[in-house]
């Protein structure tokens, strides 16, 4: 039984130009141009997914206090200490 993965094609127009620039940069890196645009690709999606989990980070609110409600706190706490 043979282990082979189901691959898609996908055919990029780019300008002459992009194309030679991704060329050189993938043949100093000794990639093919397959090879460094796949890895771009990654790099791409992880950054998208490490932003994403990013911000949802910053939206949880459990254990937080608001700005206002630290404040208040904190003037209480030093009025106190005054005291």
């Amino acid at each position: 039984m043979s282990n082979t993965t189901t691959r898609s094609r996908y055919f990029l127009d780019i300008a002459p130009e992009l194309r030679n620039r991704l060329k050189a940069q993938a043949a100093l890196q000794g990639k093919t141009m397959k090879e460094w645009l796949t890895e771009a690709i990654i790099t791409k999606l992880e950054d998208e997914i490490d932003a994403t989990e990013g911000m949802a980070s910053l939206a949880e609110t459990e254990g937080t206090v608001s700005l206002d409600e630290f404040l208040k706190e904190h003037r209480r706490v030093r009025s106190e200490a005054k005291n």
